[in-house]
């Protein structure tokens, strides 16, 4: 061996407590390389198996939940084998001393932060190993809310955990914190409130994701309840971010919660046909709401109701047992298509705003320009 290698080994073989000589000093780095360069290479293969295991034994009735944990597990499994890796190394060469304390570290921060990656990521899922299709929309919007909340959990105990690690404890850090606690307490005033308004909103359940609402007199369907925050997707393609507490206090209408809808229309039809053919016009209406399933007969109006500048205006009034809009909307353009049909087979012609204007002779507007 050169002189700067023996130098070296002789430096270490000091440092280190419990090595005889640079030959033994050396057996232990060729070793401690060794083993850390085959977990480092193999990392993936090993995780892979590692996660296979844990599937078949924690998750072998569900192929949904084997599948979340093998998303879930796979990457920060493989960072933790490498980190694994140089405690090992470090171990074999320097099984004390100063060298050992730094490696012991990493290893613990890495062991925390493996499990908080893990954690977080198993939180991200869809959770649809647990959820079922049938399942109401209130318990899939609990469910993500929850699983936001113990996100949040997870970070700051793993980040209390880390720092614990560098000799701050968690009273120590809570201390800090409370000689400013009140300005802690003005900045984080509207956080919190928009937290416990998002659980009055998953309490009360006045609406659920997929819900059409109407909130500030706009419309929109529930994209995502989160712990701050509601988005709606508005009808015009935008999304829209409420802070829980705006919502909380807010009036709602939940359209989607409808269980009758009201069809009430003004029909005007032309002046020149006759009283009978009105009545006429209003019984046939009427017999073609009730041949409609979805109605509720108990309800339904058709009037001829007044004279306006154009048209005799025939009001139609009913309600229709569909909680669904697009259902709804669907069978008013089967209604309205029926009453074109009706009318076309009864000769009634519907009414459209005009006006006739009337011009004087040349020889009167002569007169009047004299």
């Amino acid at each position: 061996m050169s002189d700067s290698v023996n130098k070296i080994l002789s430096k270490l073989v000091t440092s280190i407590e419990g090595v005889k000589d640079e030959r033994e000093m050396l057996l232990r780095l060729v070793i401690g390389l060794a083993v850390f360069l085959l977990l480092a290479v193999f990392r993936k293969q090993i995780s892979k198996a590692v996660v296979w295991l844990c599937t078949k034994t924690l998750a072998r009735k569900s192929e949904l939940a084997q599948r979340a944990l093998i998303d879930a597990l796979s990457t920060p499994l493989s960072f933790f084998i490498l980190v694994f890796g140089i405690y090992i190394g470090t171990e074999i060469i320097a099984p004390s001393g100063e060298i050992r304390n730094p490696v012991l570290l990493i290893f613990k921060l890495g062991i925390i932060f493996s499990i908080a990656w893990f954690l977080i990521n198993f939180i991200n899922s869809d959770f649809s190993f647990v959820l079922k299709d049938d399942d109401s929309k209130t318990k899939k919007t609990a469910v993500n809310f929850i699983s936001n909340l113990i996100k949040i959990f997870v970070i700051i105990v793993s980040a209390l955990l880390m720092l614990e690690q560098f000799g701050i404890s968690a009273t120590r850090v809570f201390a800090a914190l409370g000689i400013g606690g009140v300005a802690v307490a003005f900045a984080c005033k509207d956080a919190v409130e928009n937290l416990l308004s998002g659980f009055i909103i998953i309490y009360d359940k006045p609406f659920e994701v997929d819900d059409f609402i109407k909130i500030d007199n706009e419309v929109g369907q529930v994209e995502e309840i989160k712990i701050r925050t509601t988005r709606l997707r508005m009808t015009d393609g935008s999304q829209k971010i409420y802070p829980n507490t705006t919502v909380a206090n807010s009036a709602i209408i939940n359209l989607s919660r409808m269980s009758h809808r009201l069809v009430n229309e003004t029909l005007g039809i032309e002046y020149k046909h006759t009283a009978k053919e009105i009545n006429s016009f209003c019984d046939k209406i009427r017999e073609l709401i009730n041949s409609y399933e979805a109605v509720d007969k108990s309800d339904i109006r058709v009037n001829f109701t007044d004279y306006s500048d154009s048209a005799l205006n025939i009001e139609v009034f009913f309600y229709a047992d569909i909680s669904s809009l697009t259902e709804f909307l669907a069978f008013k353009t089967k209604f309205n298509c029926d009453v074109k049909s009706l009318a076309e087979s009864m000769n009634i012609d519907f009414a459209f705003v005009s006006r006739s204007l009337y011009f004087a002779n040349e020889l009167e507007i002569k007169n009047n320009i004299k």
